[in-house]
């Protein structure tokens, strides 16, 4: 009996593992077929469960107001969800936000944190926009 329920349990565990890839992909295919409020009706759940990935294409939705209304502070508030789970784009993307102060006040010290975790999470860009505007001045 005890093998059975555990059993049980592990094969239960994949099911919503399979549930968030399939509302991953089809966010991702709505995207790309430029149905925005699709991809958000299927992000916005995995966004906030704490899926980085979803954060992270929410937050570039708001950003350039696909399918919402364009709102800076909300793009800055899903990079920074992404960003704190080592995601390097939105660390990079949100150490350019503080750069410019887009959606934030502008803040060298936070701007240089986020282009360095990005840059050591392997975004290489962070390094070129780095060198760029000369950050080592700050």
């Amino acid at each position: 009996m005890k093998a059975a329920f555990t059993l049980l349990l592990f094969v239960l565990s994949f099911g919503p593992i399979g549930a968030v890839s399939a509302d991953y992909s089809d966010g991702w295919d709505a995207y790309k077929k430029e149905n925005y409020l699709k991809a958000l009706v299927e992000w916005l759940p995995l966004a906030e469960q704490g899926a980085p990935q979803a954060q992270y294409n929410l937050a570039g939705m708001y950003a350039k107001g696909y399918g919402v209304k364009m709102d800076d502070a909300m793009a800055v508030y899903w990079y920074t969800k992404a960003a704190e789970q080592d995601h390097p784009r939105a660390q990079y993307n949100l150490g350019v936000m503080y750069l410019l102060g887009t959606g934030v006040d502008n803040s060298y010290d936070e701007a240089k944190k986020w282009l360095q975790l990005s840059y050591a999470n392997g975004f290489d860009e962070a390094e070129t926009f780095w060198n760029e505007n000369q950050l080592w001045k700050y």
